[in-house]
């Protein structure tokens, strides 16, 4: 189950085949910060891309991921964080069955790209997998000061 947010409504949105919750966007923290909660099954992996106007931080709560910050590869788990500066290109992949963790960016903005590129979720559960519509994925990721630079990282065996 995911946690509140600053607000009085949830921003619950089914992004790429996962669950996210907008916890604090700009309008709730003056353009400082924005903080989403995530959801993701074994293997998810965003494309490789980098951020122009974000700094942003992953926050390992459950679960495992393995991070590609520039030429870098790292494991993160339970109480880890990976710092993704802005500029450099980065993607992770989930390692374990699911992964739950908070994103934190600075300053806000980047919460409009997902709104944008998701759908409201239709319930506190993971999304139907789906194939994506990287069109508007990198249209509207671009339109945010993101650009995607290539695939998700590579599968791994069962978790």
């Amino acid at each position: 189950m995911l946690t509140t947010t600053m607000s009085d409504e949830a921003d619950d949105r089914w992004f790429l085949g996962t669950q996210l919750r907008i916890l604090a966007d700009a309008n709730a923290t003056g353009g400082a910060m924005t903080v989403m909660e995530q959801r993701a099954p074994f293997g998810f992996s965003p494309p490789l891309h980098v951020h122009d106007r974000e700094d942003t931080a992953l926050l390992v709560l459950a679960g495992r991921l393995t991070v590609r910050i520039g030429d870098d590869e790292r494991v993160v788990g339970p109480g880890e964080l990976a710092w993704l500066p802005r500029q450099v290109p980065h993607t992770f992949r989930v390692d374990s069955d699911e992964v739950h963790l908070i994103e934190l960016a600075t300053p806000s903005g980047v919460e409009e790209f997902h709104r944008e590129a998701s759908e409201p979720a239709q319930g506190d559960v993971l999304p139907p997998p789906a194939m994506p519509d990287v069109p508007r994925l990198a249209a509207a990721f671009a339109r945010h000061g993101g650009e995607i630079l290539g695939p998700p990282m590579h599968p791994v065996g069962p978790a």
